[in-house]
Parts: structure tokens; sequence; C-alpha cells
């Protein structure tokens, strides 16, 4: 079986180096015999930084034109190119890590199921100190799913695709979310109500590293505004909902917000409380605005990490 790992970049070679440094401790011998391994590095800039950190045996190529869904379509265009042609082409993140037995887990769930796409586990690395609210809000937390379950989205912070599936003119990330993050949200979404199957490997992990940067209640509340504000919009795209069904989900989150937010407080965790109240107010506030088309946050415009 080959598998082609496709990773995007752009001014973090420090974090390109470590998730490197973990796929080349990757396990590539599984009970069904070796793996073919190929590494796509597209540098989403028109400078080479990231070119140092290229140790592996690796195709490097430069993206001069920025934003996340134009270098993720390259991606899909440089692993269709490969000779020999990879059987599965994966995507993970430039602040992420590989667990060591990551690609034999995709590689067993990708014989023994029928899926189109795989996703599994992005397990969150906060540097400490950790203040207290985020651990008590687990505002950083993936989400996580019994193993096999099949899902209706998945994110490119790991995930595997049919390399077949690729060569479909509909499998491309819309460049109309150039800077607000979400586009593979909306592509995988778009993909599993088109009857594609997205089935969760537990086994298939990777580590998130989160900066210093983002370690900070203003950071957490933008995201989730912007998650809000961006999810708004791609339910409207795809027709999942209407406006008033975004604006009665915005509700939702605050009524959310709310009970959260009286836990928290009759157990003692005021600093929770107070998270709680403004996480789900965000995103309240983010679904409102995107579902009246008045604001999308574009929080890929500022570069966050080295």
């Amino acid at each position: 079986m080959r598998f082609a790992v496709a990773v995007i970049t752009r001014r973090r070679p420090d974090g390109l180096a470590r998730l490197l440094a973990s796929i080349d401790r990757l396990e590539t011998i599984g009970p069904r015999g070796a793996i073919d391994l190929s590494i796509i590095v597209i540098e989403n800039d028109d400078t080479a930084s990231a070119m140092p950190a290229c140790r592996w045996p690796s195709r490097h190529v430069l993206e001069p034109r920025q934003g996340i869904p134009v270098a993720r379509n390259r991606a899909i265009d440089e692993a269709r190119a490969l000779d020999p042609a990879a059987d599965w082409v994966a995507f993970v993140d430039d602040d992420e890590t590989v667990d060591p037995s990551w690609l034999i887990a995709l590689a067993r769930a990708a014989a023994e199921s029928h899926a189109d796409i795989l996703t599994g586990p992005a397990r969150p690395v906060l540097p400490e100190p950790v203040p207290r609210w985020a651990l008590q809000t687990h505002a950083y937390d993936q989400p996580s799913h019994p193993d096999g379950s099949i899902l209706h989205e998945a994110y490119t912070n790991n995930v595997a695709v049919r390399a077949s599936l690729l060569g479909n003119s509909s499998c491309r990330f819309d460049e109309r979310l150039l800077m607000t993050g979400g586009s593979d949200t909306h592509l995988f979404r778009s993909l599993a109500r088109k009857g594609h199957r997205i089935q969760w490997c537990a086994e298939a992990v990777t580590m998130e590293h989160y900066p210093h940067s983002r370690l900070t209640r203003r950071w957490a509340a933008r995201r989730a505004y912007r998650v809000g504000a961006t999810n708004a919009w791609i339910m409207l795209d795809l027709r999942e909902r209407t406006r008033l069904g975004c604006l009665a989900l915005a509700v939702r989150f605050m009524a959310r917000g709310l009970v959260r937010c009286t836990t928290s407080l009759v157990h003692g965790m005021v600093d929770a409380a107070a998270m709680h109240l403004v996480l789900d107010g965000a995103k309240a506030l983010g679904l409102a605005l995107g579902a009246t088309g008045l604001d999308r946050f574009e929080e890929y415009a500022t570069h966050h990490g080295s």
C-alpha cells in the first residue's frame, strides 16, 4: 500500500522540522507488509524558508499564492502527479507531530474498511504553565469518537483520503475560504453529503502543539467566534440550515453557555464559569453574524508560531 503525506506550511520551520522528525520515526512495516511513503511539503510562501527542515526525501514545492485552501489544492495536484501513484493521501498540519504507529493504524483501517476518508484524534499539547481555565473548559480539546464511527466531517489535522477520490473535480478545497479557515470542514461535509464514507480511526493519533500566543482567553474567544461565523457560512452554502436555523443554533449555544457557567459555579470553578460563557457566547455571536452575512473573521491572516 502506498501513502503520500501532504503538509502545508508557512514560516514555521521549527514546527515543520518537529513534524518531519516524527514522520522519520514512523513504523512502516504492518501486518500486511511494508507501506511505501512519500512526503509532499507545500510551502505557502514565495521564499524557501522551510527547505532546511526537509531532511526526509520529500517533494518540496513553493506555492506563492497565499491562502490555506490554495496550498491544500496544490497538495492535491502534487499528490496526483506522483509516480508511482499513491493509494491514499494523508494530510497533517505543520504544528503537529504523528504517533509512531499513526501510519500503520491508517493502513490497517484502509485495508479493513470500505471508507473513502479516514480521520483520527488530534490531541492537544499545551505549553506550560497551562491556565486553569483552559484545562477546566477543555477549550483546546479535539473531537473523539468510538473506533469505526461514521462521521459527517473531518479536518486536515489528521485525515487520509483515497487517492482515487482526489481525481474527482468536486474534491477541491473552496478558495472562497481563503483566510477564514474551515475549507477542510466544507470539503469533507460536502463529500459526506454525496455519500462518501468518513470513518473514525481511533488508533491513528496526531498531537497538535499550541504556541504560547494561542494560550490566551482572547485567542480562544476569537477562535470560537471564527468557528461560529465560518460554520454558519458552510451550513448556508451546503444548504444544511437556513439563516433562521443558524440563528436558532446561536440561541442554543447562548443557552448552553449559561448552563455550563452555572454548573461550573456550583462546583466552585469560577475561571471555567466565566470562560464557558465567553466561549459559547462568542460562538453564538459568530453564528448570528455569519448567518446574516455581516462578518467572517479572517483568523489566518495572522501568523502564529515560529
